[in-house]
């Protein structure tokens, strides 16, 4: 927990420092996952998603992709993949980004789960290649009513983009899972981004991610 510290630090700071001076948006994130399991601990993930401005109604940006992840232990995974991000308004921005994730678990009283995850994305992008790091704290715990199980979380990530050779952008995210039957889950979950560079931008967006496992 004394790695999450510093993390929460910034990211309320930062947060803190582009509402006073940054615009604001509202945004919506539909995002649809078909994950096919290979074994009990391998699995391949296809995802398909976009952003829309909750203001306008218009859909500005998608982006599709494949990844593979894998458990190595108990409290050790990552995941490699590809990203096709592309602007759906008539704008320039395309993106095909290459990424990597290893994740330290760490299971605390209660069963209370943190999640260290570090996720490298190399981004070819319409103005050039970058690499952003990113570093997320997130902590969740398996809730169950009655007979039903479902996952609270909440999560804190930075991130730092070697186009600014800065730290870029900052994101809170609450939600919850809820599973439907064997196959079928659902994520609703609230975000609270902030970009600091190259412009001060706060976006609060409202997400949700269909689930399907085969």
């Amino acid at each position: 927990m004394r790695r999450a510290s510093p993390l929460v630090l910034l990211v309320v700071v930062g947060s803190a420092s582009a509402h006073a001076q940054g615009t604001q948006a509202h945004e919506l994130w539909p995002e649809l996952q078909l994950e096919y399991r290979l074994d009990d601990r391998t699995k391949v993930i296809g995802m398909a998603s976009y952003n829309r401005d909750r203001d306008s109604g218009s859909v500005y940006q998608a982006e599709t992709g494949l990844s593979f992840d894998h458990r190595f232990t108990d409290v050790i995974s990552g995941r490699i993949g590809y990203r096709h991000g592309f602007a759906t308004d008539g704008g320039d921005f395309y993106e095909n980004r290459l990424l990597a994730e290893q994740t330290f678990r760490m299971v605390l009283p209660a069963l209370v789960i943190v999640d260290f995850r570090t996720r490298e994305d190399f981004r070819w992008l319409n103005t050039g290649f970058s690499v952003r790091l990113r570093e997320r704290v997130q902590v969740q715990r398996e809730t169950t009513i009655g007979d039903y199980t479902f996952k609270p979380y909440a999560s804190a990530e930075l991130y730092f983009d070697t186009r600014y050779d800065q730290f870029s952008r900052y994101r809170l995210i609450v939600g919850t899972t809820f599973p439907i039957g064997p196959r079928f889950s659902i994520e609703p979950y609230l975000a609270h981004q902030v970009d600091v560079v190259p412009s001060s931008k706060i976006v609060d967006a409202l997400g949700l991610i269909l689930t399907v496992t085969f």
